[in-house]
């Protein structure tokens, strides 16, 4: 049901008296105040009282009325210092005081401490908070406790808080739950109701659409109290930090005024968790911290999901917790009556959503910018809008504008699925502050530039980004960001290591590699392989400092006791560099033995391996890409790094049948299979924390990652497989081994595209355990036959 129209005519001429009224009591109260200090004009009088005198949602003009009475009757009141005053003069003295008029501010008539919360007026003055309270502070005429606050009169005497609150004669039964209670209203009948009971009136919020308890209605109608405290609450500047912010605690007690980031509240004991926090008073008069109350807060069955929430809002369909209240606002859709794209927020008989207006519910969703329906973000705009927007203080350059360099970027980043997320990911994220000092400093943006940068997560994030929206040339990443890296590996290295690091990466390392990456069909992940490699021959370098020896005074056996003394297999990796120094004459031959190849130690068994392989092809409940990633693993047992990088064209559809290129030669896909790998070919969003996946065009992923334009980790991927109990080393050895029974190693090796030499070691391997078994099954039967 929706809320009676403000604009009325009652309403209006309503607001038309009180705002008359208003404008009367302030030009009285400001020709007072003039009158009584001479050397204040009317500018300056009328600042000071809008200062001074508190702005509530009503009742403004009252406050301006009983000072100027007040002023008219006492024309001394700001000299004489008398407390004998309205609680808006002792505001008022204070501003007055601290702009340097000459004016007297009140003070406690019984301690004599100049405050302005001089709220208890009594006959000899106004009193504080402390002298008020010692002042009522006595004996209970019924629970005999002495020095506690009276609050209520009785006959038998003053009565406490505590048996106030516990007195009979203020019980009477609910309206409504028939318990008795206090109540706390009472309806027209004249029945009570008490506090949980009563349901304060809701009215629709012309902000922000929710159905809630209105702060205030002016003539462009309610307004709830966050939209009030968000846009309509006055702004003072604080009195801390400084900034013209909503001021939550006025000054008093020499302490400023606090703005709502400043003021944490008054401390007390939660009575839920038992720390000492800023609480507020629940609906038992007990203190809870904000953490508590949000855990605690009651709930009701939400009409859309069902589940027992916190309610956010009331629309037609009924009560809509804050998970459904976002999600429909996010995805607007066909009105099944009007058929515009709204949010959907009733259902008609059959269950279909209908939109706000086409059941009268007086609430607009639409973008005051661009018209678009749904996303409301802020200040009645869409998510979108504002993510332009943010975009383009983003990218933004010294001149306030955005470098034409950078416009593709800016398109790709305002055209993201997801706004929401987008708009975080600039206000949070680092990559997005590395951005900006990058466009402020009005540089063009190169490979060089970045190369400038130290080397971490967020360089590499932006240097994919800008490559992915075709701002750089695209380059094998992981091998030219390795001269960087030395570079800061060597900053605090002696120099003649330097000279001997750099030419065995540069003329030896990176060149091999960059000769295996040009014929690769599958890019490579060398950079880990060639940065331990580097760090072993630094480690080499610096315990031959160590012992005061030189590269001609290396001998077979210190290569032996220096091998011998590290705790991993590691060090057995200094082939590379002494392969190196012996080729160009800089020590003599040394010999590294080598790592003798070892059998696959971790399997499967068949019928686990193929129990496995059933619940990633049939289980519904799995993610899409751990199910087609595990199949293919556990038929097939690509490496992790072939896998993460597979694409739509890899597969190869038929009319009857779907083929995987794994190596040189397709594989035949099970038809479950062929189904998944489409499917995930089909979603492009299967990863839903990344933001550009979309960007640019580009060959799409079947396992996209969350950095653009790149795979998923081959980390990653196993982290992934392996949470849901697929244990990828054990389920690739175990594929491999099925196969290498079956297949000769030519054959396995074009199918599963590894090295012809790992394929003969395979088929080895599973030929020799086959024999084996065969040897041991005949045994068996012989034995059989002789008993």
């Amino acid at each position: 049901m929706s809320a009676p129209s403000p604009t009325a005519p009652s309403t209006v001429a309503r607001l038309a008296a009180q705002a008359a009224r208003l404008e009367a009591a302030t030009a009285a109260a400001t020709t007072q105040l003039v009158t009584a200090l001479p050397g204040l004009g009317t500018e300056e009088a009328t600042a000071a009282l809008v200062v001074a005198v508190p702005i509530p949602v009503r009742g403004t003009a009252r406050f301006l009325e009983e000072l100027a009475e007040h002023l008219a009757t006492h024309p001394q009141a700001l000299t004489s210092g008398s407390s004998l005053c309205p609680p808006v003069l002792l505001r008022l003295a204070q501003v007055l005081h601290e702009s340097g008029h000459p004016v007297v501010r009140p003070s406690c008539a019984h301690c004599r401490t100049v405050r302005a919360d001089l709220r208890q007026l009594r006959p000899e003055g106004r009193l504080c908070a402390t002298c008020d309270a010692k002042s009522r502070r006595a004996t209970c005429a019924r629970c005999h406790r002495e020095g506690v606050h009276i609050t209520a009169r009785r006959q038998e005497g003053g009565i406490c808080s505590a048996c106030y609150q516990k007195d009979p004669a203020r019980r009477e039964e609910c309206a409504e739950c028939g318990e008795l209670q206090n109540p706390v209203v009472r309806r027209d009948d004249g029945r009570g109701l008490c506090k949980s009971c009563w349901k304060r009136p809701t009215h629709t919020c012309v902000t922000c659409g929710k159905s809630a308890v209105a702060a205030l209605i002016d003539a462009d109608g309610a307004v709830c109290h966050l939209c009030y405290n968000r846009h309509r609450r006055p702004r003072r500047p604080c009195g801390r930090c400084g900034e013209l912010k909503r001021i939550a605690c006025n000054a008093r007690d020499g302490q400023p005024d606090l703005c709502d980031g400043c003021y944490r509240g008054p401390e007390n004991i939660c009575s839920v968790c038992g720390r000492l926090r800023p609480s507020a008073s629940n609906k038992h008069g007990q203190p809870m911290c904000g953490t508590c109350y949000a855990r605690h807060r009651t709930g009701e069955p939400c009409a859309r999901c069902s589940r027992t929430k916190p309610i956010t809002t009331r629309w037609p369909m009924g009560p809509v917790c804050n998970s459904c209240y976002t999600a429909v606002l996010r995805s607007p859709a066909a009105c099944s009556r009007c058929g515009t794209d709204q949010p959907l927020i009733a259902r008609d008989a059959h269950g279909s959503g209908v939109c706000g207006p086409c059941v009268g519910f007086d609430a607009d969703y639409t973008c005051a910018q661009c018209d678009r329906t749904g996303n409301p973000h802020s200040h009645g705009r869409c998510a979108f809008c504002v993510l332009a927007e943010r975009v383009d203080l983003l990218l933004a350059g010294a001149d306030g504008t955005v470098a034409p360099q950078l416009e593709p970027l800016a398109a790709a980043l305002a055209a993201v699925p997801a706004p929401f997320q987008a708009i975080q990911w600039i206000r949070e994220s680092p990559n997005s502050s590395l951005l900006a000092r990058l466009a402020a400093e009005d540089r063009p943006l190169s490979h060089e530039l970045l190369d400038e940068l130290p080397p971490s997560r967020n360089q590499r994030y932006i240097r994919q980004l800008l490559v992915h929206t075709g701002i750089l040339e695209a380059r094998n990443e992981d091998l030219e960001r390795i001269p960087g890296w030395l570079e800061h590996e060597l900053a605090d290295k002696p120099v003649a290591h330097a000279n001997l690091a750099r030419p065995f990466l540069h003329w030896f390392l990176l060149r091999r590699a960059r000769q295996r990456a040009a014929v690769r069909r599958y890019p490579a992940s060398a950079d880990r392989d060639l940065r331990r490699r580097v760090s072993v021959a630094l480690e080499l370098l610096a315990w031959i400092d160590q012992r005061e020896l030189t590269l001609e005074d290396l001998t077979q056996e210190h290569i032996d006791d220096w091998i011998t003394g590290g705790t991993s297999q590691r060090r057995y990796l200094v082939r590379y560099f002494l392969n190196w120094t012996t080729s160009r004459q800089l020590t003599r031959k040394l010999t590294v033995p080598s790592i003798p190849q070892q059998e696959p130690q971790t399997l499967l068994d068949e019928d686990d391996r193929w129990e496995l392989l059933q619940r990633c092809l049939a289980d519904d409940a799995l993610p899409l890409v751990v199910r087609a990633a595990g199949a293919i693993t556990l038929l097939f047992g690509p490496s992790t790094e072939r896998l993460c990088n597979l694409t739509p064209a890899h597969l190869q559809r038929g009319d009857q049948h779907t083929h995987l290129m794994l190596g040189r030669h397709p594989v035949l896909l099970p038809p479950r299979l062929a189904g998944l790998l489409q499917q995930l070919a089909d979603e492009p969003q299967s990863v839903p924390r990344a933001l550009f996946t979309q960007a640019t065009p580009g060959p799409p992923l079947l396992f996209a990652g969350l950095v653009p334009g790149k795979p998923i980790s081959t980390h990653a991927m196993t982290q992934k497989l392996n949470r849901h109990g697929i244990s990828v080393r054990a389920a690739r050895n175990s594929a491999l081994a099925a196969l290498a029974t079956d297949l000769p190693s030519p054959i396995l090796a074009d199918l599963t595209g590894m090295h012809r030499h790992t394929a003969i070691r395979w088929v080895t391997y599973a030929q020799r355990d086959w024999a084996e078994y065969l040897a041991a099954r005949a045994e068996e039967q012989g034995r059989g036959v002789h008993e």
